[in-house]
């Protein structure tokens, strides 16, 4: 703060109310909550401002960062905070700010109460020479690749990373996606995919409280959808009470009422089973002919059995890469393009035939599936190199197609 060394500092409780005051000394030395804030930079061309801190900071000291902020003063307003700390840093003013969640950290250096801002800035940066050394334009590539080289600010990896990762979201299959503060957007690449975006904007609103892990909850805009981002990072690992999260969601999706889910924009069973017929007609015609004789029978049975069960609405495309975790916990599920009334053992493919076994415990004991239930997602543990080997023919990939040859009858 330019120079004051001991000001006062507001002083927070646990439910983040103002509760008195302290010498900034007195609250680093006892470790007390209070409030600070966060502003992440970022130029036209979507490069974050990264800096490092003076060796004479007062908490982490010479530690890379990329948020300008500090401590909100006693009887100072958050937002005025905001923007003096980000004109005594960094020497940006009269620049808009857009507002991200709020979020708390702690740990024996320090713990607070965030108020957490982005800016886009295209003028010269002018550095407080008493709290910045150093700093430079990073893409977010560049800047998480620098995560696991430097030594960061804890906390703002901890508040700011997972919103720093998200930005390197942009493609999709379906959609392209961009970051626009704290909203993710979406936008069709196909004429067909519009009306699946559109129709998130209904289901989601109406699904998402019944639901015991948080979803997207989409609202139209003039080129697509967009949403408020959820933090987080696919699930890598996990144990078994990640497993009974998962499985306690995923009865609470297969419960809801499948005809009142296709009345707020599900795909209903009928236009589903069309779709899936067709995809099993074109496996059967281009892919059963490669297989060995010997198995012909088993594959036919397989195709035949996995277009039989529509009962539930399912995610559809249940998997790691959709789960999103943050400090060892699940975030949200996103990605609902596909939701349809289908095959609750789909969405159990992966939790029961390709998750750490402590994750498919935790899934096992909350969902309690039946045998049944059990062997269905396997046949749909089976079902899936058919897909890498339908891709392959239509690139004309033929290692492609060989490998998923070889899985299929591996898994038959």
């Amino acid at each position: 703060m330019n120079g004051v060394v001991d000001e006062l500092v507001a002083l927070l409780d646990d439910g983040n109310r103002v509760v008195g005051s302290a010498p900034r000394s007195v609250m680093r030395r006892d470790n007390l909550r209070h409030s600070a804030t966060g502003v992440l930079v970022r130029n036209p061309a979507g490069d974050i401002y990264v800096h490092r801190r003076t060796p004479t900071k007062d908490v982490y000291p010479s530690r890379y960062d990329f948020a300008a902020g500090g401590v909100v003063a006693a009887g100072e307003d958050p937002f005025d905070a905001v923007v003096r700390e980000l004109e005594e840093e960094l020497g940006i003013a009269g620049v808009e700010l857009t507002r991200l969640p709020e979020g708390d950290y702690a740990d024996e250096n320090t713990q607070y109460h965030a108020y957490l801002y982005t800016c886009v800035w295209d003028g010269p940066v002018r550095h407080q020479p008493e709290e910045v050394a150093w700093g430079t334009w990073m893409s977010p590539a560049e800047l998480v690749a620098k995560f696991d080289e430097w030594e960061f600010m804890p906390d703002s990896v901890g508040l700011l990373g997972a919103y720093v990762r998200s930005l390197l979201i942009t493609e999709g299959w379906d959609s392209r996606a961009w970051i626009d503060g704290p909203w993710l957007h979406r936008a069709a690449r196909r004429p067909e995919v519009g009306p699946r975006l559109a129709a998130e904007t209904t289901l989601l609103p109406w699904l998402a409280p019944q639901l015991p892990l948080s979803v997207p909850v989409p609202e139209p805009t003039a080129d697509g959808v967009r949403h408020l981002l959820i933090l987080g990072e696919p699930l890598a690992e996990g144990d078994e009470a990640t497993g009974r999260a998962l499985g306690g969601f995923l009865k609470a999706l297969h419960s809801v009422d499948p005809e009142e889910a296709v009345a707020y924009g599900a795909l209903d069973a009928a236009t589903a089973t069309a779709a899936k017929t067709a995809e099993l007609a074109d496996f059967r015609q281009q892919i059963l002919p490669l297989l060995p004789a010997d198995v012909h029978e088993r594959a036919g049975q397989l195709l035949d059995r996995v277009a039989q069960v529509r009962t539930s609405l399912i995610h559809c495309d249940f998997g790691p890469e959709h789960i999103l975790t943050a400090d060892g916990r699940i975030t949200g599920v996103i990605d609902w393009t596909d939701a349809v009334v289908g095959d609750p053992a789909l969405d159990l493919c992966w939790p029961l035939n390709g998750a750490p076994q402590a994750v498919r415990a935790g899934v096992l004991e909350a969902y309690r599936p039946t045998p049944d239930l059990i062997e269905r997602s396997k046949d749909w543990a089976r079902l899936s190199p058919w897909y890498g080997v339908a891709r392959g023919l239509r690139l004309q990939l033929a290692d492609e197609v060989e490998k998923g040859l070889r899985e299929i009858r591996n898994r038959l």
